[in-house]
């Protein structure tokens, strides 16, 4: 058998008998190396230089700051400031969930670290079926990955080789037009099916209640402020920025609100290594994989087939890229995805015109929207096994969110302004 053939036999076997992506990737690369004969010195080098990055010591940062969060009493806090400010449209309880993804964004990151069980929970108790109420998580927790902190943006950063401040800056308008989109649906549900909300009482409780919860968290609020604020100013890098935001938030857990304590700490920690761990892990392993495909020519081929039917029409290639990632996005993890195929199509979307920043933004939302979609869908898969329901009940409530994801996609590529407006603004 061939190099290139046991290569990919090895790998999709392996994948398909449940094996995690990356130790399929790596033991299908090195059983490559054994067969070419190259050794697997090589292989242990571009583990390295996989790693071997500044910028990803934001991953493990950006985390911790969540975990930190988390164990305070800012999860509680943040969700009764959503539930004053929301909790009266029509589908109360569902804009909740909404807005707590967008303010939590700003402190995770990635779409698992997003305190969801809180707001399933809550529109559980207010009258939603359950399964829509977990659509409603599983499609709000893909906002966690596009507003910064933002880790697909640091990988898509290392490997396209672009500006990671420009990538955090062009999530912001792209997060909260998700958000209002997934919130118009919820609205137009709710009116159909008489969805539920909470009593209005009058402007003054409404407004009294309001600035009374907004007191309460503003100091969590501010946490993105500082991390955005340091990068625009030039005090601090990335990855000085996510050390920052996590020194803030221990301030906050440890002298303001006075809940963690050291066996918090600890506990944090660990989470920490075990999530990062994951992600972390993915990144050599699709260094090794990217290194295998480069020598079979594998990207080259995949190049020229795109280019042959997308040729240099942008709305082609907006299309073949969009296509590519959500079929990746259905079978494996968005920072896999990121790592091997963005060198491949990134010549595409150059010749094409397109800015690597707006591309970029454009790949993590159809990556995130993947990452949501069946048969693996981490998040999806995730969410109902917390909340104890299957598959198939949510993805019946779960379509319908799909579909206005992709209306965002489609926006984004079409108004590259949306994405590029904010960094070209505050960094020139």
């Amino acid at each position: 058998m061939s190099s290139i053939a046991l290569f990919l036999v090895s790998f999709i076997a392996f994948f398909v008998l449940g094996m995690p992506i990356a130790a399929a990737m790596i033991i299908s690369s090195f059983m490559y190396a054994l067969n070419s004969g190259m050794g697997l010195a090589i292989m242990g080098t571009k583990m390295f230089t996989g790693l071997n990055n500044f910028a990803l010591v934001a991953i493990p940062l950006f985390i911790l700051t969540a975990e930190v969060m988390n164990r305070t009493s800012v999860a509680d806090r943040i969700f009764k400031f959503c539930r004053d400010m929301v909790g009266y449209i029509p589908g109360g309880m569902g804009h909740v969930n909404i807005t707590t993804s967008i303010i939590f964004a700003g402190m995770s990151g990635s779409a698992v670290a997003d305190a969801g069980h809180l707001a399933y929970q809550a529109m559980v108790d207010e009258g939603f079926d359950r399964e829509f109420s977990a659509s409603t998580t599983v499609a709000s927790s893909t906002i966690g990955p596009i507003i910064p902190p933002s880790i697909p943006a640091v990988v898509y950063a290392m490997v396209a080789n672009v500006s990671v401040g420009r990538l955090l800056f062009g999530g912001i308008l792209p997060g909260l037009i998700m958000g209002l989109i997934l919130m118009a649906y919820v609205y137009l549900y709710s009116l159909r099916h008489n969805g539920p909300r909470l009593k209005w009482q009058g402007w003054r409780y409404y407004l009294v209640h309001l600035l009374y919860s907004l007191f309460s968290c503003i100091l969590p609020l501010l946490t993105p402020a500082i991390l955005l604020g340091g990068i625009y100013l030039g005090v601090v890098t990335t990855t000085e920025a996510a050390a920052l935001a996590v020194l803030y938030a221990l301030v906050l857990g440890v002298l303001v609100y006075r809940t963690m304590k050291i066996k918090d700490f600890i506990e944090s920690l660990k989470s920490v290594f075990i999530t990062s761990g994951s992600v972390l892990l993915v990144i050599p392993a699709a260094k090794c994989f990217s290194f295998v495909m480069t020598a079979e020519n594998l990207q080259v081929k995949l190049y020229a087939l795109l280019t042959s039917f997308a040729g240099d029409s942008k709305f082609l290639v907006a299309l073949c890229v969009t296509v590519l990632f959500l079929i990746l996005g259905c079978l494996s993890d968005p920072n896999v995805n990121i790592m091997v195929f963005v060198p491949m199509i990134l010549p595409l979307l150059n010749a094409a015109g397109f800015d690597p920043v707006h591309a970029g933004i454009c790949i993590i939302v159809i990556a995130m929207i993947g990452n949501i979609t069946p048969p693996v869908g981490v998040v999806l898969m995730t969410t109902c096994s917390i909340e104890h329901l299957s598959m198939e009940q949510v993805c019946k409530k779960l379509w319908p969110f799909l579909f206005v994801l992709m209306v965002e996609v489609i926006i984004l590529w079409a108004f590259p302004w949306l994405v590029t407006g904010i960094p070209n603004m505050l960094m020139r």
